[in-house]
């Protein structure tokens, strides 16, 4: 499966890209490249949205699931904890990360008849962390 993470909307824009969670991203592909957990979804891109409340509040920068190619690529807007975010250091960020990518492929678990239990193992491996457990 591929697992693109795309830098986050405002966030990126406001204070450029936090090399470590960059780095965190790519490994997290190369991870997940030769793993596989539906027949049907291959692709899944996700697009954080880390940005004020304030936005939000208004409307803007609202979260998405875009289901392309007969459920084979799954395009994901999701929100995230600003202000925990901008005060978190790098250890805090990707848990956030990691918390969020579980959060998003739990949006698509049904539509792909994708394995979130398995990934979740997975991605917890990766982590090498107990910290991070996906709600099903």
């Amino acid at each position: 499966m591929e697992l693109n993470i795309n830098s986050p909307q405002y966030y990126k824009a406001h204070y450029g890209i936090d090399d470590d969670i960059y780095r965190f991203c790519q490994q997290l592909y190369l991870f997940f490249k030769d793993k596989e957990y539906s027949d049907t979804l291959k692709t899944v891109g996700i697009i954080p949205i880390i940005a004020p409340s304030e936005l939000y509040e208004r409307g803007e920068m609202k979260e998405h699931v875009h289901m392309i190619g007969l459920n084979s690529i799954a395009s994901i807007e999701i929100r995230m904890d600003f202000e925990k975010y901008v005060n978190a250091d790098k250890t805090e960020k990707k848990q956030m990360y990691k918390d969020m990518i579980a959060k998003a492929i739990k949006k698509v678990k049904n539509k792909g008849k994708f394995d979130y239990v398995t990934f979740c193992k997975d991605l917890e491996a990766f982590a090498n962390s107990s910290l991070l457990t996906c709600s099903q």
